[in-house]
C-alpha cells in the first residue's frame, strides 16, 4: 500500500517511519510536514491508499480541513487520523467529509497501527470483489459490490440502491444477506447497509456517503454500532 504520513513534528514522523517500516503490508511511505505538500503531490498525481492524519496543525487549516479537500480530489483515500489531544477531537470529527477509516492517539500503538492499515487493504481487496449477481425480470445484472449503497425488501422484490441506480429484483433479503462480505450488515429487517458507505450514526437511522438516510430498528441499533465500530477497528 502507498502510505501518506501527515504530521508537523519532525521528531513523530521519523518515528511512525519506523513502525510502519515493520507492518508487511505498507510499500511507498511518504512524509510531510507540510499540509500544502500534501495537496500539491495529489494535484501532481500522485495517489495513497491511506493517509495518517495530524489533526492540529499550526498552518491554519487542521488537519480534517485538509482531509475534506482531500476527499473531493482522491475520495477513496483512507483517512486515519493521528491526534494527541483525543478528548478535544473526538466530537468533531465526523462532522467533515472525509473517508474515515480510523483514529489513533499518541504515542501510536504499533498493534492498533497494524490493524487499522490492515482494515484498509481488507478494504482495498473487497474493492476488488467480484460483483453480485441478481436477476432482473429474468435477465441477470452484475452489480458491483463497493457501488452498493444499501438494500432494502420491497414485498417480494429487493431494491438495490447503488452509486448510479437503483435495481429492483425478485429476491429474499435474507438469502441475499448470506451471499454477501461481512461488511453488509443487516440493520433492521427490511435494510441491508453496506459500511463502507456509512458516513455517521444519528439518533434513529444513519446517514450514508450519499446523503441518503437508512433507519435502523430500535432491537438492532446497538448491535448495529458495535459492528460498525468492529469494522472502523476502534471506537471512537
Amino acid at each position: 500500500m502507498q502510505i501518506a504520513v501527515c504530521d508537523d513534528n519532525e521528531l513523530f514522523l521519523r518515528e511512525i517511519e519506523e513502525q510502519l517500516q515493520t507492518l508487511p503490508m505498507v510499500g511507498n511511505i511518504f512524509l510531510f510536514s507540510d499540509l500544502d505538500a500534501l495537496l500539491f503531490s495529489v494535484d501532481e498525481g500522485r495517489r495513497y491508499d491511506a493517509v495518517l492524519m495530524d489533526i492540529d496543525w499550526n498552518q491554519g487549516d487542521s488537519g480534517m480541513d485538509v482531509a475534506e479537500e482531500l476527499y473531493k480530489l482522491c475520495p477513496d483515500t483512507k483517512i486515519i487520523y493521528v491526534t494527541g489531544y483525543s478528548e478535544r477531537f473526538s466530537q468533531h470529527i465526523f462532522l467533515y467529509r472525509a473517508n474515515l477509516s480510523g483514529y489513533l492517539t499518541k504515542p501510536v500503538d504499533t498493534a492498533l497501527l497494524r490493524a487499522n492499515l490492515r482494515k484498509v487493504a481488507d478494504t482495498l481487496s473487497f474493492q476488488r470483489q467480484p460483483s453480485v449477481v441478481l436477476r432482473q425480470r429474468g435477465a441477470p445484472i452484475s452489480i458491483p459490490l463497493r457501488e452498493i449503497y444499501f438494500i432494502e425488501s420491497r414485498g417480494h422484490t429487493i431494491e438495490v440502491h447503488t452509486a448510479g441506480d437503483t435495481v429492483i429484483a425478485y429476491e429474499r433479503l435474507e438469502n441475499l444477506l448470506r451471499s454477501l462480505p461481512a461488511v453488509f450488515f443487516q440493520c433492521h429487517k427490511s435494510y441491508i447497509v453496506n459500511m463502507p458507505q456509512i458516513q455517521r450514526f444519528q439518533s434513529a437511522d444513519i446517514l450514508l456517503k450519499n446523503g441518503e438516510t437508512v433507519p435502523v430498528s430500535r432491537a438492532r441499533y446497538a448491535e448495529t454500532k458495535e459492528a460498525y465500530f468492529s469494522y472502523m477497528g476502534q471506537s471512537f
